[in-house]
């Protein structure tokens, strides 16, 4: 599966989720200490490690490089950052394909 379905698949799970229970939100207007906040950070950074431990193990580096960065990054943040791996990884597997191809051309001409 391919990081955009994948990423599709997990926000579709996380929607069905928070339809059927909800995170508890502090309703009183006196609260100081940002409770509601911080429980949007919590959630936010569960649902990021969840969808960063759902990655094949062909991402284990990028995994770790994401976990690693300072303050985390968001979901959005950490999904661009995997297509983009996903992209590279593409344009390498091509040109990889075509150089093995002009080099076997190369030598059959011989």
């Amino acid at each position: 599966m391919d990081i955009a379905s994948y990423y599709t698949k997990a926000k579709q799970l996380w929607d069905e989720s928070n339809a059927v229970s909800e995170v508890p939100r502090c309703t009183c207007k006196k609260c100081e200490c940002d409770v509601n906040g911080k429980l949007h950070s919590y959630t936010e950074e569960i649902k990021l490690i969840q969808f960063l431990m759902g990655l094949n193990s062909s991402y284990t580096a990028v995994r770790g490089n994401i976990l690693m960065m300072a303050p985390i990054p968001s979901i959005s943040q950490a999904y661009s950052l995997l297509v983009q791996e996903e992209r590279q990884r593409q344009v390498k597997a091509k040109v990889q394909f075509l150089t093995e191809n002009a080099s076997m051309s190369g030598s059959a001409n011989k």
